[in-house]
């Protein structure tokens, strides 16, 4: 037990002295990166420390539980049933597309086999779900005909070289450590632009060369950029809204490790002490009333402390001076603002916010404000919410198996196979007991 003067801090509190002045927290300001594409002699820089996209998903990303749900929604759902192999035919009057087997085509199928492409695919999805832009790796076979393996190298690992007057980009710079790249530990890499180059050129110009390792860029339609995609689902980082989010968690952990936990103020009057003694109170030193205000205080804070102290009562006399009444005993509960929620409403707006920049309806994944309803409602507002989300992965998907067709071109295969990814498209149980079925969005 302790006290300070006529303050008794009991045995259930925690007691804060000298507080000193108080001091306003400065305004937060969101520094934003503007993903600028600045050269640095040959090589073109990802933000102004050429660090964005590690930046952005370590410091960022990674503790946005919205962006983390939400991104892994996109590739889920971008990659539905995976790739496979179909052909136009005619069934009647409509022209549908019907799945081929693997089987019929060995070429094609040693290949899907040797490169593990159903992981391939994935990869190169996580890549543009996050920064709009994947970089991918090409060998070719030693007589230059045909290419025999693909890799995925991871974007945030890639760099560009400084355009030449043409306009061409001759090379790609691979480092796994740029905040201490060196250059002997850095590999350059011939790089093609699918876009403008056909692969029957590509092809050419590796014989011409002698190149049998190449790179190839799959992103979306640029606007203003030139090198880097500036995501546009990154809004929420260069507005704000990400920042708030990440807060919220910190605030809500600070003040749990730093709050005074007390539940009771109690108040207690001379006029208590002066009653309860009477004349006997003036004939006491300020040791022995100290000392009888601390033995109330004790009994006082062994009655409302603890567990067992659920539901009992505190009855204290009432003073009339003056005609006013006085209470000789007053406790009072402080308020918890935690219990408030505070600041969740915040975060839940900025998850949305998040959620929709991705491109998710937040009902898929039920966000909502924590402790409160969700958005998600009822199994067919989440399977609406899904249908509408694959529907809407169409164009994206595009720039996805890009690659098959470049590798289809590239290694003389069947013009009519085309590549697509089927969709898994929710359905009611009573019209399948799986709950799926798969659709091709054409």
């Amino acid at each position: 037990m302790k006290h300070f003067k006529n303050l008794h801090v009991g045995q259930a509190s925690v007691a804060l002295t000298g507080l000193g002045s108080s001091k306003t927290p400065p305004t937060i300001k969101v520094v934003i990166d503007p993903t600028n594409e600045e050269a640095t002699g040959e090589l073109v820089q990802w933000g102004s420390n050429n660090l964005y996209p590690q930046d952005f998903y370590d410091k960022k990303f990674l503790k946005n539980g919205a962006a983390v749900g939400g991104i892994n929604t996109l590739s889920s759902t971008t990659y539905g049933n995976g790739f496979g192999l179909y052909k136009k035919v005619k069934v009647g009057t409509e022209i549908v597309l019907q799945e081929q087997l693997l089987e019929e085509y060995p070429d094609i199928e040693l290949f899907v086999e040797e490169n593990n492409l159903d992981k391939y695919w994935a990869a190169k999805i996580k890549d543009l779900s996050l920064f709009e832009i994947a970089f991918t790796e090409w060998l070719i076979s030693a007589n230059g005909e045909t290419l025999t393996r693909v890799n995925r190298l991871k974007a945030a690992h890639c760099r560009f070289q400084k355009m030449e007057p043409s306009g061409r980009i001759p090379n790609v710079f691979i480092n796994t450590d740029w905040s201490n790249a060196k250059k002997d530990y850095t590999v350059t890499i011939p790089y093609f632009d699918k876009d403008k180059m056909t692969a029957t050129e590509i092809k050419e110009e590796c014989k011409k060369r002698k190149i049998f390792q190449f790179i190839t860029t799959s992103s979306y339609a640029f606007v203003t950029e030139n090198y880097y995609p500036k995501a546009g689902w990154h809004a929420v980082d260069r507005n704000g809204w990400m920042e708030v989010a990440n807060s919220v968690p910190e605030f809500k952990q600070a003040f749990f490790e730093n709050q005074i936990h007390m539940k009771y103020i109690v108040y207690v009057s001379d006029f208590y002490f002066e009653s309860f003694y009477k004349d006997e109170w003036d004939d006491f030193d300020a040791d022995k009333r100290q000392k009888l205000r601390e033995d109330l205080a004790v009994a006082i804070d062994e009655h409302l402390a603890g567990n067992k102290a659920g539901g009992r009562s505190l009855v204290s006399p009432i003073f009339e001076e003056n005609g006013k009444y006085v209470k000789g005993i007053e406790v009072n509960a402080i308020d918890d603002k935690l219990k408030e929620g505070a600041y969740l409403p915040d975060a839940s707006a900025a998850n949305s916010e998040t959620l929709f920049a991705i491109g998710v309806n937040p009902a898929i994944i039920g966000a909502g404000t924590p402790g409160a309803s969700n958005l998600g409602g009822s199994g067919s507002n989440i399977r609406e919410a899904y249908t509408v989300l694959s529907a809407t992965l169409v164009p994206k998907r595009i720039h996805v198996s890009d690659d098959w067709q470049f590798l289809r071109s590239f290694n003389g295969w069947e013009r009519n196979l085309i590549g697509q990814f089927s969709s898994v498209n929710l359905t009611t149980l009573d019209k399948n007991p799986n709950g799926q079925e798969n659709v091709i969005h054409k």
